[in-house]
């Protein structure tokens, strides 16, 4: 049966899996708002439980948590609103070790590791909490193929997109851990390391925290808006994306400006970016760029001013994307979105600037 014209709009799925008896589940709790409003349908998964009594936790074992992880992927799964083929996890530590186990048992499209631990496959039942964990320091020293651990393994083995963060001075999940993950993603369909310089295990100063969230924010971004151009594209070809247009985007925060044209490459176009007007005068050459995206609040010369400036000189459509509301009555031939706005409202602004476009303008 057809969906219904009522029917809402599938989101992506994302478990975030904390470390085991994590006590950053206040920061837990912020990161999975703050990805459900993004666009995705997040769940935190405890490890261990946290109803659980002290004398139960010490009687968990890594098969219980794991069992616990894939029954949370199926929930999730088995949720109506959510896309079969568009889940994902986020590991953290312990949380990551077990992510990587679930990507060989479930299907995940997206797995984001963060200092991911590893275990030998020995005392697999034994509780966690007996683990040697001075056998334990030194079996995270070795250099290790993804054939002698099962995570390691199970990471060889995923063909989805993946993310690997690390955090340089890390004495819990030292670097020989995070080289021997690296090597085992490699084969995956795609695979990017970031590395957090000058960061322990617990990111315990607030700028190491906010660059591990920036970095899972911009990647995880760029993951949602390549599946939604796939599933647009398939949909039918009235909804297929606009032409390749290309962008010269404007912008004077450096975040800002990188996080947008990772999201309008990522959505198959050409973009380019300045942080300044003065800088944005001298790019802008007619017949170079299709659209202009600028902010509104630039230093000096306003995104106004300069889209007016450069308007004096050739005729092609504006996106102002700004924190301020649109004019009464906007110029013609100009979009306006609203910071913070959605890949829909992005891409909506993209069609219309290129029905605005003379036949043949995407760039080869």
């Amino acid at each position: 049966m057809a969906p219904s014209a009522i029917d809402p709009p599938l989101r992506p799925g994302l478990l975030l899996v904390p470390g085991w008896n994590d006590d950053q589940r206040a920061r837990d709790r912020t990161l999975e708002q703050g990805l459900h409003a993004a666009g995705w349908a997040c769940h935190r998964v405890d490890l261990p439980n946290a109803t659980l009594s002290a004398t139960e936790r010490a009687s968990v074992t890594r098969e219980d948590n794991l069992r616990d992880l894939l029954a949370a992927y199926d929930a999730l799964a088995a949720e109506p609103q959510v896309a079969r083929d568009a889940i994902g996890m986020v590991g953290v530590s312990y949380g990551g070790y077990l992510a990587a186990l679930a990507s060989r048992l479930r299907p995940l499209r997206w797995l984001a590791l963060r200092a991911p631990a590893l275990y030998r496959d020995e005392a697999w039942s034994q509780p966690k909490e007996a683990l040697d964990k001075d056998d334990l320091s030194v079996y995270r020293l070795l250099r290790l193929p993804p054939q002698k651990n099962r995570a390691l393994g199970a990471c060889a083995d995923f063909r989805g997109d993946a993310l690997l963060i690390g955090s340089a001075h890390d004495d819990t999940i030292p670097r020989p851990v995070i080289e021997n993950y690296a090597a085992a993603l490699a084969t995956a369909r795609s695979f990017e390391l970031r590395m957090i310089e000058g960061a322990d295990h617990a990111l315990s100063h607030p700028d190491w925290y906010e660059a591990f969230r920036r970095s899972l924010f911009d990647w995880l971004g760029q993951r949602q808006a390549e599946w939604k151009v796939e599933r647009a594209a398939a949909a039918s070809p009235a909804h297929a994306p606009p032409p390749r247009l290309r962008i010269l985007v404007v912008e004077d925060d450096a975040d800002t400006l990188a996080a947008t044209l990772h999201l309008l490459q990522a959505l198959g176009h050409w973009a380019t970016g300045v942080k300044s007007a003065e800088g944005a005068k001298s790019r802008f050459l007619e017949g170079v760029f299709d659209v202009l995206m600028v902010d509104i609040g630039l230093p000096a010369l306003s995104g106004r001013e300069l889209a007016q400036t450069l308007r004096e000189r050739a005729s092609f459509p504006v996106i102002f994307a700004t924190g301020q509301a649109a004019p009464p009555q906007a110029p013609p031939d100009t979009f306006w979105l609203h910071k913070p706005y959605s890949v829909e409202q992005l891409e909506a602004a993209l069609r219309g600037a290129a029905a605005l476009l003379p036949p043949r303008r995407d760039p080869s």
